[in-house]
């Protein structure tokens, strides 16, 4: 693996982690601050800017907390200043007493800002439960 695709890849696992603690400073250092930048959260219309990108992550961690979030079939390309992710995410989040499991198809876009990689988008899907075994090349715990 290159020394690009391992930043692009450190980057993305910060997203993750960023989002699996509730950390709204640490998802803030993640991403660009402009109004280029957009997010889809799995079943949403696309938010555009910061500002409402930041405003939803706010919401999520006030409303929600963490989320125990396990990626699966992590790819990552990179041409240039930029460089994507596409992986599924499995949710698991409780209702009531029982968990629950949601899938997202997810794709994170990266720019390269001066000395590191920031995120532009996140777009994440629903999808089914997959069939089969998934292959996991990693699990963030």
């Amino acid at each position: 693996m290159t020394e690009k695709i391992n930043e692009v890849i450190n980057a993305n696992e910060n997203f993750y982690l960023a989002m699996k603690t509730a950390d709204f400073d640490s998802m803030e250092n993640i991403w660009v601050k402009d109004d280029s930048v957009k997010c889809v959260h799995p079943g949403w219309p696309m938010l555009h800017g910061w500002e409402a990108v930041s405003e939803s992550w706010k919401n999520i961690f006030e409303n929600s907390g963490s989320l125990d979030i396990e990626l699966q079939d992590i790819n990552s390309e990179t041409s240039g200043d930029s460089a994507w992710v596409i992986c599924i995410e499995k949710i698991s989040y409780k209702v009531g007493d029982e968990i629950q499991h949601g899938y997202a198809q997810s794709t994170n876009i990266f720019k390269f800002n001066g000395d590191k990689w920031l995120l532009v988008l996140h777009h994440a899907s629903p999808i089914p439960a997959p069939k089969g075994h998934v292959s996991s090349s990693e699990i963030l715990q």
